[in-house]
């Protein structure tokens, strides 16, 4: 006859480790419902600090010196076919054949609108604001949709889900306010912008307008996408979309920042 043992209870750091565990467990849970509550998305810890730091006046003048990458990098992330120096050869008043009509309009409208974000930091306009995301958004999908720098619902087809993207705004913005990291307030940003998808058009242009606005207002430089990473972009946005989780998407910013440096 087999003699069972006795069933003892876990010594007192053991069920401390557990009950530390099953605490921490809840917090995680709790603090992802926080995030989706607020931004429509969740993420874990990233970063940051990858994106090194600058002073407000460096940052600005590298923003300035920088536009017709920017415009090109965001144009090769929409598929336009313009090589850089045909950006800069545009930009700089010069035709350029061989291309779409539309996608000599798109590398125009993105170099007016980095010129009103431009301005905007410049004069200590830039704001996190629905206003200022209208007024960009505007400017991108002008050539796109008729609805340019309205939410949806609020144009040609009112919906009443304008209320509810009003709304997620509202909450975006109270979230990024209790933010105190600069570069996380700007990755959330972009994150959330991209997911909830505020405009007919010119959604992910407009929210990285947005967030480069965020960085250089914080002393920080603009994040580029190399157009070459335009798949991890799509991998990263595509993650998003489906799971809501941003983890990916803030870790592809925050490289792409790490390695422009």
């Amino acid at each position: 006859m087999v003699t069972k043992q006795p069933r003892w209870a876990p010594d007192p750091e053991t069920y401390a480790a557990r009950k530390a565990t099953t605490d921490d467990t809840y917090r995680e849970v709790a603090d992802r419902d926080a995030q989706l509550r607020d931004t429509g998305i969740w993420w874990t810890e990233v970063d940051t600090a990858r994106i090194l730091p600058s002073d407000t006046d460096r940052a600005w003048r590298r923003f300035r010196a920088s536009l017709p990458e920017l415009v090109w990098n965001a144009a090769t992330l929409e598929g336009n076919s313009f090589t850089l120096p045909e950006v800069r050869s545009l930009l700089d008043g010069i035709t350029v054949g061989g291309h779409r009509a539309a996608d000599e309009l798109q590398v125009l409208a993105l170099n007016e609108a980095y010129g009103a974000l431009r301005d905007m930091i410049g004069y200590g306009r830039f704001h996190i604001d629905k206003s200022t995301s209208d007024r960009l958004n505007r400017i991108v999908a002008l050539h796109e949709t008729p609805d340019a720098g309205r939410f949806r619902g609020e144009g040609t087809l009112r919906r009443n889900g304008s209320e509810l993207l009003r709304a997620r705004f509202a909450t975006l913005r109270e979230r990024l306010a209790e933010t105190d990291d600069p570069r996380l307030r700007a990755l959330i940003y972009f994150c959330s912008a991209a997911r909830t998808r505020f405009y007919a058009g010119g959604n992910e242009r407009t929210a990285l307008l947005m967030m480069t606005g965020i960085l250089i207002s914080n002393g920080f430089d603009a994040i580029s996408i190399p157009g070459a990473r335009r798949l991890e972009l799509d991998h990263a946005l595509d993650t998003v979309v489906t799971t809501d989780d941003a983890t990916e998407l803030m870790s592809f910013l925050i490289d792409c920042a790490a390695s422009a440096d």
